[in-house]
């Protein structure tokens, strides 16, 4: 490391190369804001690691490449929260759940990863590539939440008819 670089130095200089290349490559400026703030805690955190003045701009090209790609692949993964689950209403509903009730009771035991899809696929009728789409997860994810969502209702709906048995 140069004996004169240090992260102030290395935030006055390189700082808004740094946040033009997150915001071209995650096209969010509030994103790219935040990737900019993470970069140089892991620049600071490394500086040690840095290479001479003439080879850092390099350097730091490459963790900042690297800490975009990582942000834009878990964003992919991570479903979008939803900020309330739509209300129900019986006739919306599939035939396989009969009542407003069983569903709400359904739902009430369900984490929120399987209560969107559910909703937007059974009450609101959306195609499962619009609900992955809608929630920012693959059409495979939704299947799998899907399939929970029913497998729970079949559970609660079996527990249910034992009690009255």
């Amino acid at each position: 490391m140069a004996k004169d670089l240090n992260i102030e130095s290395l935030y006055g200089k390189y700082g808004p190369t740094i946040y033009a290349r997150c915001r071209r490559l995650l096209k969010d400026p509030v994103a790219a804001e935040d990737a900019t703030q993470d970069i140089f805690i892991k620049l600071m955190k490394h500086i040690e690691a840095a290479p001479s003045e003439d080879a850092v701009l390099p350097w730091i090209h490459r963790i900042v490449t690297n800490h975009c790609l990582n942000v834009i692949r878990d964003s992919k993964r991570r479903a979008a929260p939803v900020e309330e689950v739509p209300e129900l209403v019986d006739d919306e509903f599939e035939d396989s759940v009969v009542t407003k009730n069983f569903a709400q009771k359904v739902l009430e035991s369900a984490p929120e990863t399987i209560k969107a899809p559910a909703v937007l696929y059974h009450a609101r009728g959306m195609e499962q590539a619009k609900v992955a789409e809608t929630l920012g997860c693959s059409r495979r994810t939704v299947l799998y939440r899907l399939a929970e969502f029913s497998r729970r209702a079949m559970k609660l709906h079996a527990a249910a008819e034992a009690g009255r048995a």
